[in-house]
């Protein structure tokens, strides 16, 4: 690769996850030259550490922003999952699976009463599933068939998963085919403005994870027309930086995955806010939780334990599963769930899409086509107003970068 100090480019890109892969995608795809500065390993944080469900999104006409992003998303992934396969001979593992819905409490019963209301005003199927229809299905879910008959079950036949790893892998292969350059174990230390425009980010190579530990004397420049912060749950502190509090925050979620000889079920099984995921080669994944505990995404013993004991309640044979590894992630939360898509004024050419949440993988494909035409001065597809950065906070910014 060209030594990135030696040259400018058409759109810098903070962050090398799954919404910052993509985003790099799209816009090489327009023949834009495009620069990936990732502090870490590429896709290797919180895009990494998801399951890879893509719930389905609304078929009619929806007034609500967030399923106007997702259903956007969900339309978008089958194109992404071909042109991916296309480019790179990388199979995504997109499978369109359907997902069951399991609730065997009072109050779950409760929450899919609520969602079911939603599916059927946004045009989402479902179906509900007498204990035959699941057997037929799920053989697995036998036991808790006859331990807790009150259970109901709701299929929705839309609902899809990706197997992420190698979708990451897909996307950094597509990306490498079309000249998209990377930085890995750099971080982005500074800015260099002029007027109301970034002419450059100033970064340093980041062997360490702590950030006292970069040396800042070392740092370089690389100028770039476009500026897009896309560091998920680590995007506050170089927003601060731009003048912008957002409330972006860490929530870790941790995850148990199973090795059996053959996947148990085929499609993915919700039970609240958790979930099973099968894999077509026998991985089987167990998640998740919600812990604010900030920039710390290491297991602990107590929420695996919680993880595997609920997991064998729904399944047994997890009991005799050997447990192939557990891992956490930080998902970026932000104050009213919604993520920062747009510009970033009173910069003219800065832009963010970050705090996705839990949605980042599912949400990416409908994301890069939405910045891309926002950077480019189009119209965009969905109205990227209530995604905007002022909303809700307080712009300090202007002032105040040296020129």
């Amino acid at each position: 690769m060209n030594d990135p100090q030696s040259r400018s480019y058409d759109l810098i890109l903070c962050g090398g996850g799954v919404v910052g892969l993509s985003i790099a995608l799209e816009g090489a795809l327009r023949g834009w030259r495009v620069l990936v500065i990732e502090a870490n390993q590429l896709g290797r944080s919180s895009s990494w550490a998801g399951a890879g469900i893509l719930p389905a999104g609304a078929t009619l006409p929806a007034q609500d922003p967030i399923e106007q992003l997702r259903s956007l998303s969900h339309r978008l992934h089958a194109e992404w999952a071909t042109r991916l396969q296309a480019m790179t001979g990388i199979d995504t593992e997109y499978r369109p699976c359907g997902g069951l819905y399991v609730a065997t409490s009072p109050g779950e019963r409760a929450t899919l009463a609520a969602n079911r209301h939603w599916w059927q005003e946004h045009g989402i199927a479902f179906d509900r599933w007498n204990a035959q229809q699941v057997l037929d299905r799920a053989p697995a879910l036998g036991s808790l068939i006859s331990s807790h008959p009150e259970t109901e079950f709701w299929f929705a036949p839309e609902d899809c998963r990706v197997r992420n790893p190698r979708h990451l892998a897909a996307l950094i292969a597509a990306c490498r085919s079309v000249r998209v350059e990377f930085l890995e174990q750099t971080r982005v230390v500074g800015w260099e403005s002029r007027g109301n425009r970034i002419v450059a980010v100033h970064v340093t190579t980041s062997p360490s994870s702590d950030p006292s530990a970069l040396n800042h004397s070392t740092a370089r420049s690389i100028s770039g027309d476009r500026v897009c912060i896309t560091s998920g749950a680590w995007s506050g502190p170089l927003l601060r930086d731009l003048g912008i509090e957002t409330g972006i925050m860490p929530v870790r979620g941790q995850m148990v995955m199973y090795r059996c000889t053959e996947p148990p079920f085929d499609m993915v099984i919700h039970d609240g806010n958790r979930y099973l995921v099968p894999r077509d080669d026998g991985h089987l994944l167990a998640g998740s939780c919600e812990e604010e505990v900030g920039f710390h995404a290491e297991t602990t013993d107590s929420m695996i334990e919680q993880l595997r004991a609920w997991a064998e309640s729904l399944w047994p044979g997890f009991r005799e599963t050997p447990v192939k590894g557990t891992w956490a992630g930080l998902r970026p939360g932000s104050f009213d769930s919604f993520p920062y898509l747009g510009g970033i004024p009173p910069w003219e050419n800065a832009y963010v899409a970050a705090g996705h949440f839990r949605h980042g993988l599912h949400w990416s494909t409908a994301t890069a086509l939405l910045m891309v035409q926002c950077m480019a001065g189009e119209r965009t597809t969905i109205d990227l107003a209530p995604f905007c950065v002022q909303r809700g906070r307080t712009n300090h910014a202007a002032s105040l970068l040296p020129n």
